[in-house]
């Protein structure tokens, strides 16, 4: 009788476990050895006994018979307590908020605190250790560079992981976000993917980015060079002359003309961009 009470908290617990893994994709075991998630587990575990206790008692047999009835209440009993554990008798609405009441509500505060803990050893963890692999990279040329890469070093990426990430790079590049400085900008950046693809893949794509990146050269000085070989030019055949895409031509050349290395000139009636004369 041991053995079938074993295997059914066993199962509680694997349920449990897998809830716990894809919240915490990005390092699992860290999440696992909290003890709200030590909880976790066993209010899971404990679940599927009782009613492993419950269904002997009632001596309920599901249909089986002979020697497969302990099995089948093993089954039932484990991954029976798992859907009830999170089921709602009925739901109350408090604001803008849906509450559920029943045995669901018990689970949901168990695995609030679950989240509330590892985020917190998670987070002083995540920004040592992203903050040590992002320093340094340019932001404005690498970011669609990185982000291609970790999707095609990645291949199980679904679209709405896809789209958290390709918005948080726009916010950070023409959204509220885009007065931030450009190294707070990549460790955004390398939080946001590292919770994809975690911390060894991430290290690993930034290093080999490194090198590339580091060639190429920026693109104050691309813009720039444009401007030098072709003289003044209106500023859409400016964007084009220069390969810049019109966000990054956009932000580099305000901040040209803001440090007066460039200027507009509207003399003629069409907007011209030359080279300030303290440049030339």
């Amino acid at each position: 009788m041991w053995i079938s009470y074993a295997a059914v908290a066993l199962i509680g617990a694997m349920v449990a476990l897998a809830e716990l893994v894809s919240r915490y994709r990005d390092d699992p075991s860290g999440a696992l050895l909290s003890v709200p998630a030590a909880l976790y587990l066993a209010v899971n575990a404990g679940g599927a006994v009782a009613a492993l206790w419950m269904v002997t008692q009632f001596r309920w047999t599901f249909g089986a018979a002979g020697e497969s009835v302990a099995f089948t209440q093993v089954l039932v009993a484990g991954f029976g307590s798992g859907a009830l554990f999170r089921s709602s008798l009925f739901n109350v609405t408090a604001g803008n908020q849906v509450i559920g009441v029943g045995p669901s509500a018990v689970l949901t505060v168990i695995l609030s605190a679950t989240d509330r803990a590892v985020d917190r050893g998670r987070a002083r963890i995540r920004s040592k250790v992203v903050g040590e692999i992002m320093a340094g990279f340019p932001f404005e040329r690498g970011a669609d560079a990185l982000f291609q890469y970790s999707m095609a070093a990645l291949q199980n990426f679904t679209p709405a992981e896809t789209k958290v990430v390709e918005d948080r790079i726009t916010s950070l590049r023409s959204g509220r976000e885009a007065t931030l400085p450009e190294q707070v900008k990549s460790y955004v950046l390398g939080l946001s993917l590292q919770a994809l693809v975690g911390e060894k893949v991430l290290m690993e794509l930034v290093a080999s980015l490194r090198p590339i990146l580091d060639q190429t050269p920026p693109a104050e000085q691309v813009l720039l060079d444009a401007l030098r070989a072709n003289g003044g030019s209106e500023p859409r055949k400016l964007q084009a002359l220069s390969g810049l895409q019109l966000f990054e031509f956009s932000r580099v050349l305000d901040a040209l003309i803001a440090a007066g290395r460039v200027s507009v000139d509207t003399a003629s009636g069409r907007e011209i961009v030359p080279l300030a004369k303290a440049a030339g």
